[in-house]
C-alpha cells in the first residue's frame, strides 16, 4: 500500500520535542544544579525521523535492509502504542481495534518514511517520471497504464494470467531504477 504523507514542520517538530526525554544525569559534586538534556552513555539514542525533523525518505535504490532500517522507528512506535505491525503482517496476531490503531497511527505517522522523491506528489516532475516508467514497461510488453492523476500506474491483466501483475512489478522495479538513473527527477 502506498502511503502519501503531508506533514507540517510544526507537527513534526512537536513530535520530536515530545518524544525527546530529559534526564538530570545525577548530581556532580561542585556542579551547579542545572537541568540538562544529557542522556546516559549506556542508553543508545532513539532513532529520530531525521536531523531536520522530517520522516526518512525511501530511495529507489534502497535494499530490503535499507527499507527495514527506515521503517524501524515507525514500527517501534506503533508497537509501543499497541500495534505490532510486523506480527500483524505475518498473521501472528490479529489487528487491534480501530480506536487503538487510529491512536497509534496518529502518534507514529510522522515517523512513516516518505515516498522516493521521484514518486512524491510534491515533486513537480513526478508525473514525467511515471510516464517514463510506463513507457519502459510497455517496451517490455507489460500491460500497464498511468493513473488518472498521473502519479502512479496500474497493471492491467486478465483473470487468465494472475501472474502478469507480479511479473510487471518485478520489471517495474528495474524500470524505475533505470529511468531515475538516466534522468533528473
Amino acid at each position: 500500500m502506498v502511503r502519501y504523507r503531508r506533514l507540517s514542520l510544526g507537527v513534526a517538530a512537536a513530535v520530536v520535542v515530545l518524544t525527546t526525554g530529559c534526564s538530570s544525569g545525577g548530581a556532580t559534586p561542585g556542579a551547579p544544579d542545572v537541568a540538562t538534556l544529557e542522556t546516559s552513555s549506556a542508553a543508545a539514542p532513539a532513532p529520530s525521523a531525521s536531523p531536520t525533523g522530517e520522516a526518512p525518505r525511501f530511495r529507489l535504490d534502497d535494499t530490503e535492509s535499507d527499507r527495514a532500517a527506515k521503517m524501524k522507528p515507525y514500527t517501534t512506535c506503533m508497537k509501543s502504542h499497541g500495534v505490532d505491525v510486523m506480527a500483524i503482517r505475518q498473521k501472528k496476531v490479529p489487528a487491534p481495534g480501530d480506536t487503538v490503531t487510529q491512536a497509534a497511527n496518529k502518534a507514529c505517522d510522522p515517523l512513516y518514511p516518505r515516498q522516493p522523491w521521484e514518486k512524491d506528489p510534491t515533486n513537480p516532475k513526478a508525473r514525467e517520471f511515471v510516464y517514463a516508467v510506463v513507457k519502459c514497461l510497455k517496451a517490455k510488453n507489460v500491460d500497464v497504464e498511468p493513473s488518472a492523476d498521473g502519479l502512479s500506474y496500474g497493471f492491467a491483466g486478465s483473470d487468465d494470467d494472475p501472474g502478469a501483475a507480479g511479473a510487471g512489478l518485478d520489471l517495474a522495479i528495474a524500470c524505475e531504477r533505470d529511468v531515475a538513473q538516466h534522468a533528473t527527477y
